[in-house]
């Protein structure tokens, strides 16, 4: 596709930044330079499909996006870029942060933030829906059930870190899978050793169903301590955990397991761009991928915007979080008196 080598061609342009760290190397690809960050090409290869399969056509009157992320402003540039007089719609959390929605509006985005974050991705779906019905020439733009954002990173962001970097770890949040899945495929390709890192914030599940998964091979006590395990993490981060055994069922129903918020938890919950709820398919097909998922909270992620910030970088929350996960690693690595090649994105720029 002409859009993928133009993107991979820009890609060149951006800088990677260093930072040593406890023994080791920390390699910081700088998507924040990027308007859309590091979903830049993603938004734009999106439009250029639905576009080449006539999903976008002549009576198109409105795209929609569901996430509050740089997908819809990466969208949004597309759409400019190619003159098409087309609106486009951002699909956000009820609980979205203010200053995220204040930054679509800007873009001249309209934003519809009816659904509960509790609710996850099936919540705005349905809001999608609705709008699709009630607005004529509205269609809906899928960034989380399809192969091209995994795709896209991997021959654009993936591709140009891999021309200068050979990671031993590859550390990136979860989000709709594409940035995680993509670009580590394409480190994994220069060197298939590199480990990768999966970050979610709270909220998001993938920690128990990464932990579930590969203890499926094992007896019932194998299974519950693995899943016990898992749900600490998540008590750690400060959400509620449930457990219920039954050893008498079927492998399939020994567990019934339960994860909520605490009842006085108010405005936002997790992290932007990290992703909330469930997995989606997409990511429960390249999971395997993942040899470790950490929970990164709030207060988590804010020190790691804080420590970006000591280097002349300001981060997004998410480029917060995989940073603050990347000086725990190195960290780690060390009292194991170990070192690593670190690599991780600053995923787009913070406030101003």
């Amino acid at each position: 596709m002409e859009m993928i080598r133009r993107e991979l061609n820009r890609a060149r342009e951006i800088p990677i930044t260093y930072v040593n760290h406890a023994g080791s190397t920390i390699a910081l690809f700088r998507a924040d330079l990027y308007d859309a960050g590091v979903k830049h090409a993603i938004g734009r290869c999106l439009v250029a499909h639905a576009i080449d399969t006539r999903q976008i056509n002549e009576t198109t009157t409105g795209v929609i996006v569901h996430g509050a992320g740089n997908t819809v402003l990466a969208v949004k540039a597309g759409i400019d870029e190619l003159g098409l007089d087309i609106e486009v719609i951002a699909v956000t959390y009820r609980e979205t942060s203010g200053h995220i929605i204040e930054r679509l509006k800007q873009q001249d985005i309209k934003v519809v933030n009816e659904s509960p974050r509790i609710d996850g991705r099936g919540g705005r779906l349905d809001t999608v829906e609705q709008l699709c019905k009630t607005n004529l020439g509205y269609v809906p733009l899928e960034q989380h059930e399809t192969e091209i954002i995994v795709d896209t990173q991997r021959k654009t962001f993936g591709a140009r870190i891999a021309q200068e970097v050979t990671p031993t770890h590859f550390v990136a949040g979860v989000g709709t899978g594409g940035t995680l899945f993509g670009i580590g495929q394409a480190l994994c390709d220069v060197n298939p050793r590199t480990k990768i890192i999966a970050i979610e914030g709270v909220g998001s599940t993938l920690t128990l169903w990464h932990a579930y998964l590969g203890a499926q091979n094992q007896d019932f006590d194998g299974q519950k301590r693995v899943i016990e395990k898992a749900l600490e993490k998540y008590h750690v981060a400060g959400m509620l955990t449930n457990l219920e055994c039954f050893p008498n069922n079927t492998p399939e129903e020994w567990f019934d397991i339960d994860l909520d918020f605490p009842d006085d938890i108010k405005g936002t919950v997790g992290i932007e761009g990290l992703g909330v709820g469930d997995p989606t398919q997409l990511i429960m097909n390249h999971v395997s991928m993942i040899d470790t998922c950490k929970i990164i909270t709030d207060k988590q992620t804010h020190e790691g915007v804080d420590m970006l910030a000591r280097h002349g970088i300001n981060g997004f929350e998410s480029a917060g979080a995989n940073f603050y996960a990347a000086i725990q690693l190195a960290e780690k690595l060390r009292q194991q008196d170990r070192s690593g090649f670190i690599t991780t994105i600053v995923t787009a720029k913070g406030k101003s």
